[in-house]
């Protein structure tokens, strides 16, 4: 099968889409079919680091504090190959720029669109300098109609499908999970991360992997940390990424007791990423709104249990007292302390809920998602037909 897949970020970009979207190109190859990745160069790239099946549109940077460029609509290489090769599915991860002109480019040439909804986005409209509710109502519009003019959508979780119909998409929606190399996780020594970080093995350390922006609730989870420390003296902290909130969250910590016991990694090659999964002994978030994060995945893949609130994403991939545990969003910062703290002063507990973080793992390992993935394509080569406008 020749597949085409349109996104506005890509390598060398840190982000959960950049990830996702290299484990898809790796998994298609690997089981034998062709992928051309068409996405933006940033600023400075060298394109030819990039190997013949990724192709770029000349960027600029985002005007907002994010892990995308935009992309201009002119590349020679890209029409070149867009005119020279046949593609059998068209997979787009996004319903504007790069999406758009995947969008554009099935519709002119009928091959069957699929594409993937990574987020709600409807959760970066206060970044946008007009009113929020305005911005709002014009992405749920987007969104739905750019969904109703593929043959399939696709989305990683049942709470994330569920949102999308409610919001009038009529194209079949289907689960593809995020994927991950499970065995990239499993096994892998932290040691040498709790070294660096002068955390001895008797220290039960507690970690967040993500980026730092205003949508993870960052400073519900600082504020919970901040009670365990407090409570617990063999416990402590390590943030590992960046964003826009760092200085916020710097200026939390430095009036928090227990600060000395704080770390702050910053941004991680992803390829690092394994030894700080594999360092934490309990996984925190306090996000409301996810859809399958790749650092939950991730932690699960290296035994790590993760304490989250029952929100979105979370209750789609944690089985409360199974692989992690759930606090009630409306006990705030003291219900997810209270969660971390149970964790923390039992380690009987922590062995078991890391045995099922990484039984749940399996689910999510790339090849398997693979397999669903190429499924989902030949669903939307047999519907086939041409695109509504």
């Amino acid at each position: 099968m020749r597949v085409a897949i349109f996104t506005n970020t890509y390598h060398p970009a840190v982000n959960g889409v950049a990830n996702c979207v290299a484990a898809y190109r790796k998994g298609l190859l690997d089981a034998g079919h062709e992928v051309t990745i068409f996405a933006p160069a940033p600023q400075g790239y060298d394109l030819r680091s990039d190997p013949d099946d990724i192709l770029r549109f000349p960027a600029l940077p985002l005007p907002l504090d994010v892990d995308y460029s935009i992309a201009m609509p002119y590349s020679s290489s890209v029409f070149k190959a867009l005119r020279g090769r046949q593609f059998d599915v068209v997979h787009t991860q996004h319903p504007v720029w790069v999406g758009a002109w995947g969008a554009w480019y099935a519709r002119w040439n009928d091959v069957p669109l699929v594409t993937t909804v990574h987020t709600e986005y409807e959760l970066f409209a206060p970044m946008v300098p007009l009113p929020t509710a305005l911005v709002e109502m014009y992405l749920n519009l987007r969104v739905t109609s750019y969904c109703n003019k593929c043959q399939v959508v696709t989305t990683p979780v049942e709470s994330a499908r569920h949102r999308l119909e409610e919001q009038g998409v009529t194209t079949p929606v289907e689960i593809l999970p995020n994927p991950i190399r499970v065995s990239d996780f499993a096994g892998v020594d932290g040691s040498r991360v709790r070294q660096e970080l002068g955390v001895s093995d008797e220290v039960v350390l507690i970690g967040f992997v993500g980026r730092l922006s205003r949508e993870k609730n960052l400073k519900v989870l600082i504020k919970a940390v901040g009670r365990v420390l407090h409570q617990y003296e063999k416990a402590a902290f390590v943030l590992v990424g960046d964003g826009p909130e760092l200085d916020s969250i710097k200026q939390q910590i430095r009036h928090m007791e227990g600060a000395e016991r704080v770390f702050l990694a910053g941004s991680v090659p992803y390829e690092d990423i394994p030894p700080y999964q594999a360092a934490i002994d309990i996984m925190v978030t306090a996000s409301l709104s996810e859809t399958q994060p790749l650092a939950y995945t991730e932690a699960m893949a290296a035994g790590t249990p993760i304490v989250a609130l029952r929100a979105p994403g979370a209750v789609d991939m944690i089985d409360d007292g199974v692989n992690g545990l759930l606090s009630e969003v409306e006990d705030g910062a003291a219900g997810l302390a209270e969660k971390m703290l149970a964790l923390a002063e039992d380690a009987n507990l922590r062995t078991k809920l890391a045995q099922g973080a990484q039984q749940s793992a399996q689910q999510f390992d790339v090849a398997h998602v693979t397999d669903r993935l190429v499924a989902i394509y030949n669903r939307a080569i047999e519907l086939g037909g041409e695109l509504p406008l």
